[in-house]
């Protein structure tokens, strides 16, 4: 007998769902790779310090301020030090001190040392000026690598609070799983017990960790637990220094991109040579590759030239996918440019591939788009559906594409054939699955538009303008076919259901960044392409959470063989189950009372039709999960 799953673990599940739904399905915001690390080393996680190893060092603007106030050298630095764990500066980083009473605390420990009176307001607020929260360009690329890679990432800082209570944080938060801040948890570096509390939240063990800070007795802490510590005096030597220790390159990040490995190497002389007769451009010899998120993919780098590369698993799979990208070219869908294809030859690759110019841009891979203003997320969501409007308008019969697919029911051959992958790859029954595909092929809708379909369409597909929220290449054709368009949009609200996995993003609301609601974008989509509300809207969701239910299952079937541990595809299964209860209900109220009873209209009648409602409410909620 199954049990229907507790509120907690479920979400609790959910954060490792989000992952496995980013990873194997591109539906990644923001961008992690948790599931294996790619490299031979043994370290899982590297956690920064924040001044002076991310952003400035505040030794410098403390020297620069005691010569800007007449006040002698070192006197900052000598008050920090002074009197131990129970100095002012030390009560202020566990957060025992306001602002306020730190300033008047802090202003008295600099006095005597000085001689003479001093007063550290302009001080405390040139520690968040603007020149102290630039961040360290390649320590934040490498934190960008490091992920792309499939490590973990945190912050662990000696912080203070600012007037309002707040953290002094200028560092984009989506780009680390967790953070520990000292006037957060009361304690202080080089307490062991801050490092210890940092590795249980990462989910890792000290010897799993790489650990970099700018002070020496920080460092020796780490080393002390147990942690690879390295000591940044120079960023650019820490980073190499942290490339060693990892085993994978931690420079020139670009989003959704990360390090050849070892099974997925191009040959490069002989593809050298092809670029240099298909391009007809100057190119070096050397060129650098990078591999997106599957092996079929790679961004080729020859000096100032970029190209991406796309494997394709045959000819006929070439084709079809060259001739789509040329027909939305001439119909100004902002796609990348084709400029040369191979067909399957044993010279170059061993199989059919094509290139396209890079498009340079900006990638959201966090759909909360971190960093923008709430008019600016919006912008670029409603940007993102005027897009998906402007393919779904193209003319099939102009563009040669109305036999992408052949005639029929959509939505019905699409849920036989992912319920017929997922059948052939099921590790073991999931009831909620047997019943989403009885409810999906029961309540398909009956009158369904046909437009081309993008097929996984969603904000991190799309490259904008690197200043505007202007689209200007929509990217991962690979399923496009043509059908219900509905699917499409579905899929692009899919993020604002999946809960974030890190840590610093737990909690976190769509709405209320400025970001629409999942029902506000169908409503923009209804009236950018002149149609009615499309009350079904949660069937489709449910459909999207199925398919991908099925693609998991697939990937966990070929990718982790001999494993019994169906658990994030059953959580999957049942947000499906959960959207296909909630158009269930939606569909019993919208019956008139007279399709439920046709006779009188009395009390009695009107008592029966409102204990059948409930009794049918009771029902379904008592089967959604098992």
């Amino acid at each position: 007998m199954g049990m229907r799953c507790s509120a907690v673990s479920l979400a609790t599940r959910l954060q490792s769902v989000r992952m496995m739904v980013s990873w194997f399905l591109r539906v990644k915001p923001p961008f992690h790779r948790h599931l294996s690390v790619c490299s031979s080393s043994s370290h899982r996680a590297v956690i920064f310090d924040m001044f002076g190893v991310l952003i400035p060092s505040p030794l410098p603007k403390a020297t620069e301020w005691e010569d800007e106030n007449g006040v002698p050298r070192g006197t900052i630095g000598q008050a920090i030090r002074a009197g131990g764990n129970n100095n002012s500066w030390r009560k202020y980083m566990r957060g025992e001190l306001g602002p306020e009473e730190f300033v008047e605390a802090f202003s008295r420990d600099c006095s005597q040392i000085a001689g003479f009176k001093v007063h550290t307001g302009s001080f405390h607020s040139a520690l968040s000026s603007d020149s102290m929260s630039r961040p360290v360009t390649v320590m934040m690329d490498a934190v960008q690598c490091a992920r792309a890679e499939g490590f973990k990432t945190a912050v662990l800082s000696n912080n203070f609070l600012l007037p309002g209570g707040k953290s002094y944080l200028p560092l984009d938060i989506s780009l680390f799983d967790v953070i520990v801040e000292s006037c957060r948890v009361g304690l202080c570096k080089p307490d062991l017990r801050i490092y210890q509390l940092c590795a249980e939240r990462l989910g890792v063990s000290p010897h799993e960790v790489v650990f970099l800070d700018d002070l020496s007795f920080n460092v020796e802490a780490a080393v002390q637990l147990g942690m690879h510590g390295i000591m940044v005096r120079d960023p650019g030597l820490a980073v190499k220094e942290l490339e060693q220790v990892l085993k994978v390159p931690l420079s020139g990040y670009r989003p959704g991109t990360l390090s050849v490995g070892l099974n997925w190497q191009l040959p490069m002389n002989q593809l050298t040579q092809y670029l240099k007769k298909a391009t007809q451009l100057p190119l070096t010899d050397h060129i650098m590759s990078q591999s997106y998120l599957t092996d079929s993919t790679y961004l080729l780098i020859c000096g100032q030239h970029r190209f991406v590369l796309k494997k394709k698993p045959s000819n006929e799979a070439l084709q079809k996918e060259i001739r789509l990208l040329k027909a939305l070219k001439e119909a100004r869908v902002p796609v990348p440019s084709v400029i040369a294809q191979h067909e399957m030859s044993s010279n170059v690759l061993g199989t059919p591939f094509y290139l396209t110019l890079y498009c340079p841009g900006r990638v959201f891979t966090d759909h909360s788009i971190p960093g923008e203003d709430p008019q600016g997320k919006r912008d670029i969501y409603e940007t993102m559906i005027k897009t998906l409007c402007q393919i779904h308008r193209v003319d099939l019969k102009t563009t040669g594409l109305e036999n992408l697919r052949d005639p029929g029911d959509f939505m019905e051959s699409e849920v036989k054939k992912w319920a017929q992958q997922f059948k052939a790859n099921e590790i073991q029954p999931i009831p909620a699955v047997d019943r989403l595909i009885d409810w999906l092929l029961l309540h398909r809708p009956k009158h369904q538009r046909t437009t081309l379909l993008h097929g996984s369409f969603s904000l991190n597909n799309l490259v904008f303008d690197s200043e505007t929220p202007d689209v200007r290449a929509v990217l991962g054709w690979s399923l496009s076919t043509v059908g219900d368009p509905l699917v499409d949009l579905a899929s692009c609200c899919m993020p604002h259901f999946l809960p974030p996995v890190a840590s610093t993003q737990r909690g976190r609301k769509f709405v209320p960044m400025g970001i629409p609601s999942a029902e506000e974008i169908f409503e923009l989509y209804s009236k950018e392409m002149g149609l009615e509300y499309i009350p079904n809207w949660q069937f489709y969701m449910a459909f999207c959470f199925f398919r991908q239910a099925a693609i998991l299952q697939t990937n966990y079937k070929t990718s982790f063989k001999g494993t019994t541990n169906t658990s994030e595809i059953e959580d999957i299964a049942h947000m499906a189950w959960d959207f296909a209860t909630k158009e269930g209900f939606r569909i019993f109220n919208a019956l008139p009372d007279q399709q439920v009873f046709q006779k009188n209209n009395d009390s009695t009648t009107i008592f029966y039709r409102k204990q059948a409602r409930n009794l049918f409410c009771s029902l379904l909620c008592s089967t959604i999960r098992y």
